[in-house]
């Protein structure tokens, strides 16, 4: 079987998918990892500068192409650009320092559910009482795992600064996903990605200067640093998105969002082999909550054709972080 012919194939749908989430999956870990290495929006200028450089050559031509329409459309590229790339990797590595890489995956899982949310309020997207019972069930997983199982927590309102964070990243993702999915045509996935790179590295500058004092600051360039770079820059950035999109448009959208639930016990793996962190039995507890909220608001009751699947979930060229 030739690639052209294998590339189009469940298979290669199924494996584009595990791609995509394997090269995720560690961006949480290069958070905590580097944490006390670079400062937050030093490290997201740094990736996304190298993301950019690395993907201007293959993809000029085509925004070149389509470079009227980017103008057009230069609001929505700069939603998505603030809201995937330059405010929402910012906050990601600032909860680095005070959360582990288990709670951050965990808790982005949330995306899907507040999607919905969003859309609905947003957009007057109807959700049905499924969706509404699955975000109970998840948002108690939630609590759990901020409190750490103890609720006079809650009740002290004393929580883990990054797993607040973290949850402010998982809503920057629904606006994110919501507004994609009304822009989707409308661009090449390449110009797209290329559109987001460009607006989100400049987007990340004011970011950068006020977290140096005005200042051109450059952290010390020690192997790890460069080996973590090189990785969030080709591997969790380009690499990620291409291979997500390449599965949606094969598998489609509801298929590869259950592979996307994979990503704290991978994210969780990861961690323990890089960076030793340990996993609490609280946290595998809170995790297996709130991914049975989240598949029985996405995946429960009736069975739906692929059509109706994509309406209801969004379409095949739908991104999500």
């Amino acid at each position: 079987m030739s690639w052209n012919t294998f590339k189009t194939t469940q298979a290669a749908g199924y494996l584009f998918i595990i791609l995509g989430i394997l090269n995720w999956s560690g961006n949480f870990v290069a958070a905590r990892g580097l944490a006390d290495s670079i400062d937050p929006a030093t490290l997201n200028l740094l990736r996304w500068v190298g993301a950019t450089l690395c993907f201007l050559p293959f993809a000029f031509q085509a925004l070149w192409k389509e470079r009227h329409m980017v103008m057009k459309m230069w609001k929505e590229l700069s939603l998505l650009a603030l809201t995937g790339i330059s405010l929402y990797d910012t906050v990601v590595f600032m909860a680095g320092h005070t959360t582990e890489a288990l709670n951050m995956s965990l808790i982005s899982t949330l995306s899907p559910l507040l999607t919905a949310l969003v859309a609905q309020f947003i957009f007057k997207e109807k959700i049905n009482q499924r969706m509404y019972m699955g975000i109970a069930i998840s948002t108690f997983g939630i609590v759990l795992l901020v409190t750490d199982g103890n609720m006079d927590q809650l009740l002290s309102m004393n929580f883990a600064r990054g797993d607040l964070l973290i949850l402010s990243t998982a809503m920057m993702s629904a606006v994110y996903n919501t507004v994609i999915s009304k822009i989707t045509g409308k661009l090449s996935q390449t110009t797209l990605l290329m559109a987001c790179c460009l607006f989100g590295t400049v987007y990340i500058i004011p970011l950068y200067l006020w977290e140096t004092g005005g200042h051109v600051v450059m952290p010390e360039f020690s192997t790890n640093l460069v080996l973590s770079l090189i990785y969030l820059s080709v591997f969790a950035s380009i690499l990620c998105y291409l291979f997500w999109n390449a599965a949606v448009q094969i598998i489609g959208a509801p298929k590869a969002m259950l592979f996307y639930y994979t990503l704290p016990p991978i994210s969780a793996a990861i961690a323990w082999f890089v960076i030793d962190e340990p996993v609490s039995f609280n946290q595998i507890m809170s995790g297996l909550i709130i991914v049975a909220g989240i598949l029985f608001a996405l995946y429960g009751g009736a069975p739906k054709n692929r059509g109706q699947e994509e309406q209801d979930y969004g379409q095949p060229s739908q991104v999500t972080h």
